[in-house]
């Protein structure tokens, strides 16, 4: 669960406010005053919520550690503009969180506006995130030459699945995970690792590209087209010709940057997009005609290729375990942090 900060407000201790701190308290988690900690808490009402969720919010990222239950069925809305987050499963609350996470989620890029998530009473979210906003991400890609957070996001997303990450990334997440809030200087292990993270992500990307500055330029553009015409499926040979390449160079440069071929590129990013609006409510019929098919049989034979499951059943068992991406279930010891 996310947040963006509203650069416009700011608490007297001089840190930004938390632009989505009234869905959390709609939700049932309250802010609990100056509890002498670094960045905002909020704790659980006992009602509609129990547990803990607490955030930083720094030089255009946020920081967020949590372990809360909800409750009662409710809804959680997401603003999906602008923002890239990684996020780590928090130590005990099940699974194995080195093969879980940390994952990259793009929200939908290319989407104005709020997407609604319903959340069933007894999820449980248990997790570790650094959420990196535009000026943030802009700034730190920029000397690969890359504007677009959107392709930034998308790239990322992908090679969670086939590149893999940097040790830098559990390392930093377990820094943040660790610390104490109230201890001082709290508030710069959060910055650093933060930023330690954010340098890992550019150092997986810089290792996939080409090193040749013309290729890397070629292959980042395929990829810009890929985020705006993923609805209607760009052809590889327009990709081609727009990364200045020959097909087969090409095939070969973007497979080896994004761990895939670009017919499979472009059927991730519908499926990812599909996903969220599944969870969100929109019928089979609807999704598959927002995410660029022809049918909704061809789409629900495309999403169960990839996901084992038909887009109504794996809807149901997604919802069933609370899980988009990236949230976690497991027992939460209740403690405040």
């Amino acid at each position: 669960m996310g947040e963006t900060t509203n650069r416009g407000d700011v608490r007297p201790n001089g840190e930004e406010e938390l632009f989505q701190a009234e869905e959390l308290k709609r939700m049932g988690l309250l802010p609990a005053g100056d509890d002498r900690g670094a960045g905002e808490l909020f704790v659980g009402d006992g009602v509609r919520a129990e547990g803990w969720y607490r955030a930083w919010a720094g030089d255009d990222l946020t920081v967020v550690t949590c372990d809360f239950t909800i409750l009662v069925d409710t809804l959680f809305a997401i603003d999906t503009r602008r923002y890239l987050t990684v996020r780590g499963q928090a130590p005990g609350a099940g699974g194995d969180a080195v093969a879980s996470g940390p994952m990259a989620i793009a929200y939908i890029e290319t989407r104005e506006g709020w997407v609604t998530a319903p959340v069933p009473a007894g999820s449980h979210f248990a997790y570790t995130e650094v959420e990196y906003f535009e000026g943030a991400l802009r700034g730190a890609f920029a000397e690969l030459g890359w504007k677009s957070i959107e392709g930034i996001s998308s790239l990322l997303a992908e090679m969670r699945h086939s590149v893999g990450w940097a040790p830098g990334v559990l390392s930093a997440l377990n820094e943040i995970s660790n610390v104490n809030p109230a201890a001082p200087g709290a508030p710069l292990v959060y910055e650093g690792a933060a930023k330690i993270l954010l340098g890992s992500l550019i150092g997986t990307v810089a290792a996939a590209l080409p090193k040749e500055g013309v290729a890397r330029t070629g292959i980042l553009a395929a990829i810009e087209l890929a985020n705006t015409r993923w609805r209607e499926g760009a052809s590889q040979e327009e990709a081609a010709s727009v990364a200045g390449m020959g097909v087969t160079k090409f095939k070969f440069l973007f497979k080896r940057a994004t761990g895939s071929s670009w017919s499979a590129f472009i059927t991730a990013r519908r499926m990812r997009e599909a996903r969220i609006l599944l969870l969100a409510g929109r019928s089979v019929a609807e999704t598959a005609r927002e995410v660029g098919y022809r049918s909704p049989t061809s789409f629900s034979e495309a999403f169960a290729r990839m996901h084992g499951l038909s887009p109504a059943r794996w809807r149901d068992a997604a919802k069933a375990e609370v899980e988009q991406v990236s949230l976690y279930e497991g027992d939460s010891s209740g403690q405040t942090r």
